[in-house]
């Protein structure tokens, strides 16, 4: 069995999500972030129920293999037209509470792959 280090240093990490904040390499976000693959970005919405489709038109134009929604400290469900648009561009939308989110987008880097994650601190 070959065994290979992955080194992803470049990336941005998320190191901790708690009832205040969110750390995204050394940077503390209080606020909702969106975190790319190459960038974190506000977000101006302050209800994870507000999010349309105008909100992820980058990330349908980037194409990241999944975006995860993390919805503060419950989980809440995304809207099924939202879901559906997505899934019509070949980008699968998950939607989980943002410590479950947080953990599964550093997973999911980890195996390299293009993970986007929309991110509500725990308050």
């Amino acid at each position: 069995m070959l065994i290979t280090e992955m080194n992803h240093e470049q990336s941005l990490q998320i190191e901790n999500c708690d009832k205040q904040n969110i750390t995204i390499s050394s940077q503390q976000y209080s606020l909702p972030v969106c975190l790319t693959d190459q960038m974190v970005i506000s977000v101006s919405k302050m209800a994870v129920t507000e999010l349309d489709t105008e909100d992820f038109a980058d990330a349908i134009g980037q194409r990241p293999e999944v975006i995860l929604v993390g919805t503060g400290r419950q989980h809440l469900f995304l809207a099924p037209k939202l879901v559906a648009t997505l899934a019509s561009h070949g980008i699968g939308l998950e939607s989980m509470n943002t410590q479950a989110a947080c953990r599964t987008c550093m997973i999911l880097r980890s195996e390299g792959r293009s993970v986007w994650a929309w991110l509500w601190p725990d308050e």
